[in-house]
């Protein structure tokens, strides 16, 4: 679940002088009266954003008035460009984005992977233990751990290796993770909690067990979904623990950079990379198909989660389901996650050649800038929808499952 109480107008306005973005791809905005228009972010101004037409013609727009993947993409321009401005190495060539992006040597056409293993031992710093504050900070090679109870070392290090192995899955797969191919991108942020209700003190949303929170650009997530187990007066790695929220919400945090494809887009695509079989440090795409098939039509992993679709679905149209806003989405809950993840198997696994080439030209579309109509364009590939809701349909049937539209 992506973080959904996106406080970045308030951010925005606290601005005290105008921050200047690093020239974008000209994209398509959308307002809160569901208007669009083209142009370019060129600054913000307090709350107002700069944008500037193809005419080179600039205008201003209240932040306030545009919609809500439209004030993310200000407000993480905005966090870039200041990240830009105070000399942070990271924040090159990230076109509007996260600080540490670098998309000058894209991986779309490297060959899928089979079986990627993280080394078993990770190496830990350990950066602060104060246990006046309750602030212990750990460090692995790719991530930043900010934990509110002590760990030992030999903890940490099999958390870590969680974290790693997934960063070295997302590198490895031809998506083009830009996040995950940028060495010179700083730490990503991740804040351990003790308890459950730590977490949800800590900004955790109610009923949630993880969460990648996008304006803060940290993942959140209480010890026992980590595979933290409480033993005595200390804890214990629990290796039987079922890590797929956590890979879900990693997901997201990895792949921020494609936020504006649409919530069908960025979920579906953190339930595809969460239901690859993981064990001990290592991915093996091989078994993904079974795998991601018994998570999305039954209960997943000897009967643990799963989205539990059945083999006769019934579902909305795909031109609507593919415009649903964060609201309408999360509206349908796990079974709208589950939709989505048929959706992204369909274009990764079966559509054309089953090369993943027209989800490929998606996220392309997105890591430019463009808009989420223009990535679903590309993953219409010339047809329509009704002619999507067919391969659809077909390619499914194959897999097990009957689909009806309504």
């Amino acid at each position: 679940m992506l973080e959904r109480n996106l406080l970045f107008a308030g951010l925005l306005l606290a601005l005290a002088c105008p921050v200047t973005a690093e020239p974008a791809a000209s994209r398509a905005w959308t307002n809160n009266q569901q208007q669009t228009f083209e142009g370019k972010l060129i600054e913000t101004t307090g709350d107002d954003a700069v944008i500037e037409r193809k005419d080179g013609k600039r205008f201003h727009v209240a932040i306030a008035t545009l919609s809500a993947p439209d004030r993310q993409y200000v407000a993480i321009s905005a966090a870039a460009a200041r990240a830009a401005d105070s000399g942070s190495t990271g924040a090159k060539n990230h076109r509007g984005l996260l600080a540490g992006y670098d998309g000058s040597s894209p991986n779309f056409g490297s060959p899928w992977p089979t079986l990627v293993k993280c080394e078993d031992k990770v190496a830990i710093t350990v950066i602060s233990e104060d246990e006046g504050s309750k602030e212990f900070i750990y460090e692995s090679p790719h991530f930043r751990f900010q934990s509110n109870a002590v760990m030992r070392k030999s903890l940490i290090s099999k958390i870590a290796l969680l974290f790693e192995a997934s960063y070295e899955w997302h590198q490895s797969v031809p998506l083009n993770n830009r996040r995950t191919r940028s060495k010179d991108a700083p730490k990503l942020k991740a804040r351990l909690f003790e308890t459950v209700e730590q977490y949800h003190t800590g900004g955790g949303p109610a009923g949630s067990a993880g969460v990648y929170m996008s304006g803060k650009d940290t993942f959140m997530v209480p010890f026992a979904e980590v595979g933290a187990k409480k033993i005595g007066s200390g804890y214990m790695y629990n290796f039987n623990g079922d890590p797929h929220t956590m890979l879900h919400e990693l997901t997201h945090q990895l792949w921020a950079d494609v936020h504006t494809g649409g919530t069908w887009f960025v979920e579906g695509l953190a339930e595809y990379m969460a239901s690859v079989p993981y064990r001990g440090g290592t991915f093996n795409y091989t078994g993904h198909a079974r795998a991601i098939k018994d998570y999305a039509l039954a209960f997943g992993k000897k009967g643990k989660g799963g989205r539990a679709l059945g083999d006769h679905i019934t579902m909305p149209h795909l031109e609507k389901l593919m415009s649903y806003n964060q609201e309408e989405f999360y509206a349908g809950k796990s079974r709208n996650y589950g939709l989505g993840l048929l959706l992204v198997t369909y274009f990764i696994d079966m559509d054309g050649n089953k090369d993943g080439a027209v989800f490929k030209n998606a996220i392309r579309a997105l890591q430019e800038g463009k808009s989420q109509a223009e990535s679903n364009k590309a993953l219409l590939n010339g047809r329509s929808y009704e002619e999507l809701e067919h391969d659809f349909a077909k390619a499914w049937r194959g897999g097990g499952a009957t689909i009806e539209f309504q």
